[in-house]
This record gives structure tokens, C-alpha cells and sequence, in this order.
């Protein structure tokens, strides 16, 4: 298909619906989001592998210690990858509707296979967690134990993979009619996986050390505060950090340029200045970690993770950059589709904000602060009173929206 074609392709298939405000908009909080969900996914795989192999070692009792921790912090990590999923996965169905749902129609089993394997994946994670939640349980846990965490571990990599090869696809609308009828013949099946990049792949992969390196720090940093927590244990997890981070970005790095060189020549990768500020934020994540100092102040060892997060949010934005570079030649028209309808956009946004910012708020508080304490917690004024603030905010919120449900069906049943 030429150009001209895929272009009135990807037009006839994008949703006449179209999109409630500008899709500028929705392609801020698509690469927010997503650079959200991509941290505890890098968390889950990076804590998931310290865990397994710090179980190897669980004969010393800070590596039993760190396995145990690593488990729960991937056991978490993995629930908050899915929540924190929905969202970039909502704005990329909405603005590259065309894209996102060939795809899926073109490898459709695997879409299946993705909800069963991730539930599989999860499941053996959980079965290792009962067998390895503390450092009693994993003295006593047979060698073959570790089988249960990597076969899980195994799956929930796959599952990337298969992320991956939806969002590849639906970078090359001139294919796709040559993926789904070869010679003329339509495959109905599903089963084709019909491209994939390894190093951009590798690339998403591999950023999990990066991330699970500097959360030890915070880790190591956090925890010092609770005299139940060995300091040769807490400087053990910060060595291992540290050294983590290094491989993490060694080998992002590697990863990072064979993805570029691999891009089409019409990008011109190399020459962007984008390119090169990803690179410099990916080196100064680990030569910061680095001047971190065992047991060093809050602000250092928390000023890594942030590090982190700010490379995060820019390899992000490289990401999109790349969709919209790839579909440019199609003059994929965003601009075409918004129906503007404020009313909703403003609704969104006062959830977002009210709701979400109250209940995050008083959760992350509270869990900040409990986690210093040894045993039971008992809220302090500030945590119950951002509690109530929350609680007060989602009744008037549930409130408010059945009231409008009801004032707009009343108006036009009338």
C-alpha cells in the first residue's frame, strides 16, 4: 500500500467518536502515566530477580532477609504495574485507536494468552511468597522452591514481550494487510506474531536494574530508622544497589544504542537532541547513585530514585516521539478528532485531582509513616485527618455524580 492509501486507512478505521478535548492533552497523561506503570514494572522484574537470587544465598541470614523483602516489594510491585497500566492503556486505545486495535486483531491469541499467563505468573509468585515471607520460612524452604518464583518471573517477562509486540505492530499500518492476508489469503487464527524489536525490548527489560538499584538505596536510607533493622544488613542492601544500578545502566546503554542504530534513517536519531539528553540522564542516574554514601541523608539516597524517575519520564517521552515518528509519513491527524465536550473534561480532571490526590495523599502518608514503626501504628492527627478529608471528598464525589446521572435522565425523559 502506498502512503496515500495507509493514510485514508488509518482515517477510515480511527473511532468518529473522536476525543472530548485537544489529543495534545491526552498524549501529556498517555507518557505521565505510562512512565508511572513502567517503574513498577522495572520494580517487579528487577526486586523479582534479587529475590531469587538472594534465595540461593538465604544460608547467610541478611541474604535470607533480602530475598524475603525482595519478595514482597515484587508481590506489590506487580499489582501496582497492572493498576497504574489502565490508564496509559485507556489514552493509547483513545488516541491511536487504529494502531492499538489491529494489532490486537492480528495477534489475538496472544492478547488472550497475555490474561492467563500474567494470572498464572502472579499465582506462582504468590506460592513462593507463603513459602518465603520470612526468614524462618525460607531457612526451611526446599532448593527446589526457587522453581515456583522463576517459572513466575519467566511468565511475567513474557508477558512484556507480548505487550511489546501489540505496541510494535501498530507502528506499521503499510503491513498490515500483508500480515492478515498474505498472498492474498486472510489468516484468522490470531497466532502471528508478526514483528518485534529485541533491543527496544531488552531495553524496557534491563531498565529494571536500573530502577530496583536505586530503590535500594531508598530502601537501605528508609529503614535506618527502625532499630529492628541490622546496619551490616541495610549497608548490604545499599552495596548491592549500587552495583545493580551500575549493570542496570551498563547495560541500558548497550541496549539503548543498538535500539537507535536500528531506527529508520529518516529519523535521524543521532542528530536529536533528545536522543542525547536520554542518554546523559541514563549516565547520570548511576554516576549520582554512586556518590550516594552508605548510610548517607535522606535527600541523597531519595534524590537517586528521583534521578530515576525524571530518566524514566524522558525515555517516556522518547517513546511517543518514536509512535508519532512512525506514523508521520501516514499523516496520522490527531487534530481531526476532538468533539469537545468540557463538561467531561472537566469532571475528569476534578477526580483526578480531588479523589485520586486525597486518597494518595493519605495513603502514601500514612504508609510512609507506619512503615518507620516497629508493630502496630496508630495514626498520628495529620493521617486521620487526611483520612477523613479523603472519605468526605469520595462521598461528595459519588454524591455529585449520582446526582448529574439523575438530572440528565430526568432532562431528557421530559
Amino acid at each position: 500500500m502506498d502512503n496515500a492509501s495507509v493514510s485514508a486507512m488509518l482515517h477510515a478505521l480511527q473511532d468518529p467518536a473522536g476525543l472530548p478535548a485537544p489529543a495534545w492533552i491526552f498524549q501529556y497523561l498517555n507518557v505521565l502515566t505510562w512512565s508511572f506503570h513502567i517503574a513498577f514494572v522495572n520494580l517487579s522484574l528487577g526486586s523479582g530477580l534479587l529475590a531469587i537470587i538472594a534465595f540461593m544465598r538465604r544460608q547467610q541470614p541478611a541474604w535470607a532477609r533480602l530475598s524475603v523483602a525482595m519478595t514482597g516489594v515484587a508481590k506489590i510491585a506487580v499489582s501496582m504495574a497492572i493498576v497504574l497500566g489502565v490508564a496509559p492503556l485507556l489514552f493509547t486505545q483513545t488516541i491511536y485507536d487504529p494502531s492499538w486495535y489491529t494489532s490486537n486483531v492480528l495477534s489475538a491469541f496472544w492478547v488472550i494468552f497475555f490474561i492467563f499467563t500474567l494470572g498464572i505468573g502472579y499465582t506462582m509468585w504468590f506460592v513462593f511468597y507463603f513459602k518465603n515471607h520470612d526468614v524462618s520460612h525460607a531457612a526451611q524452604a526446599p532448593d527446589t522452591t526457587v522453581w515456583w518464583a522463576t517459572g513466575a518471573l519467566s511468565l511475567l517477562i513474557f508477558d512484556g514481550f507480548i505487550m511489546h509486540v501489540l505496541s510494535y505492530q501498530g507502528l506499521f499500518p503499510q503491513k498490515w494487510m500483508q500480515w492478515y492476508a498474505p498472498q492474498g489469503v486472510p489468516v484468522m487464527n490470531g497466532m502471528g506474531i508478526h514483528a518485534f524489536e529485541l533491543p527496544r525490548f531488552a531495553f524496557f527489560i534491563v531498565m529494571s536494574l536500573t530502577m530496583t538499584g536505586v530503590f535500594l538505596l531508598g530502601y537501605a536510607r528508609y529503614f535506618r530508622a527502625r532499630d529492628d533493622f541490622p546496619s551490616d544488613y541495610l549497608d548490604l542492601a545499599h552495596r548491592i544497589g549500587v552495583k545493580t544500578a551500575y549493570w542496570g545502566v551498563a547495560l541500558q546503554l548497550i541496549t539503548g544504542l543498538l535500539w537507535a542504530w536500528g531506527l529508520p534513517a529518516y529519523m535521524q536519531v543521532f542528530t536529536q537532541p533528545l536522543f542525547w539528553l536520554t542518554l546523559l540522564l541514563i549516565v547520570g542516574v548511576v554516576l549520582y547513585a554512586r556518590q550516594v554514601p552508605v548510610g548517607g541523608s535522606a535527600l541523597q539516597a531519595y534524590s537517586a530514585m528521583a534521578f530515576y524517575a525524571l530518566m524514566a519520564l524522558v525515555v517516556s517521552v522518547d517513546r511517543e516521539a518514536l509512535r508519532v515518528a512512525y506514523l508521520a509519513p501516514f499523516h496520522y491527524d490527531l487534530a481531526s478528532k476532538p468533539h469537545y465536550e468540557w463538561g467531561a473534561v472537566v469532571w475528569f480532571f476534578a477526580t483526578f485531582v480531588a479523589v485520586g490526590g486525597s486518597l494518595v495523599a493519605f495513603y502514601t502518608t500514612m504508609l510512609w509513616k507506619a512503615g518507620k514503626v516497629k508493630g502496630l501504628y496508630t495514626a498520628d492527627r495529620t493521617v486521620s485527618r487526611l483520612g477523613d478529608v479523603a472519605v468526605w471528598i469520595n462521598w461528595t464525589w459519588m454524591a455529585s455524580f449520582f446526582a448529574i446521572g439523575v438530572w440528565a435522565y430526568v432532562r431528557n425523559i421530559l
